[in-house]
């Protein structure tokens, strides 16, 4: 008999809305894993000052954390843009266990984006040095947790332009696209799913997505916006 799989409910880049329906669907779903791939916080740019829009984003979520918070699941947090530099929630940056050895996280964004001025816009050589660090802890990947897509795929704007991820890419690439699963989001245009090669690519921008892990193979279940949840059909998840 095979094991049961791990459950993986991702959300991505909620910036501060829908947090009533995602509470709804962490309770139906009941997932072991809870990914958060960044940008849950508004960016308050309303508020000047650095430091203040950082405070009222560390207070908006001491408000609204319980949301993805449950006992019988496990939360991981990568920061997105909308996280500005200095916002952090160090209890939410632990592993499924066993899986400890497997899983790469990035936070850097490509300063292709535009540079903000407070978050971690960076350029490539940047990049790969971020990725680069977490392969010394981490040698051989299978689960990318990552804001950003890599380049070229699921991060074209609205405008048309490419603005993913390259040494990210580059690294996929080199490994002629392995078994493997990447959690991102950032692009909104492009929320969807891909597989290239072996590789699963979920953006779940402004939405979320339920993917069972079976031993090293991902399996896609659904994702949908958020707005989708309004409805609260949540049967069959």
């Amino acid at each position: 008999m095979n094991p049961d799989p791990l459950r993986i409910l991702a959300f991505s880049d909620l910036h501060g809305k829908g947090f009533k329906e995602a509470t709804l669907l962490v309770d139906e779903t009941h997932p072991d894993w809870i990914v958060l791939c960044g940008d849950l916080l508004p960016d308050f740019s309303m508020i000047s000052g650095r430091e203040s829009r950082l405070a009222a984003q560390r207070e908006f979520w001491r408000t609204y954390r319980s949301t993805f918070i449950r006992d019988y699941a496990v939360t991981t947090l990568v920061r997105g843009n909308h996280e500005i530099e200095g916002f952090q929630d160090h209890t939410l940056g632990q592993l499924p266990t066993g899986l400890e050895r497997d899983v790469l996280r990035l936070e850097g964004i490509p300063v292709e984006f535009g540079g903000w001025g407070w978050s971690r816009e960076w350029e490539e050589k940047d990049l790969l040095k971020e990725l680069q660090g977490q392969l010394a802890q981490v040698s051989n990947p299978t689960i990318f947790l990552s804001h950003v897509p890599p380049w070229g795929i699921l991060d074209r704007t609205a405008s048309g332009e490419h603005i993913g991820h390259r040494p990210l890419l580059q690294y996929l690439q080199d490994r002629a696209w392995p078994r493997a699963l990447v959690l991102c989001g950032h692009v909104h245009e492009s929320f969807g799913w891909l597989l290239q090669g072996e590789t699963m690519i979920v953006n779940a921008a402004c939405g979320f997505a339920i993917v069972d892990w079976w031993s090293g193979t991902p399996s896609l279940q659904r994702m949908d916006r958020m707005e989708a949840l309004k409805s609260l059909d949540l049967d069959g998840l």
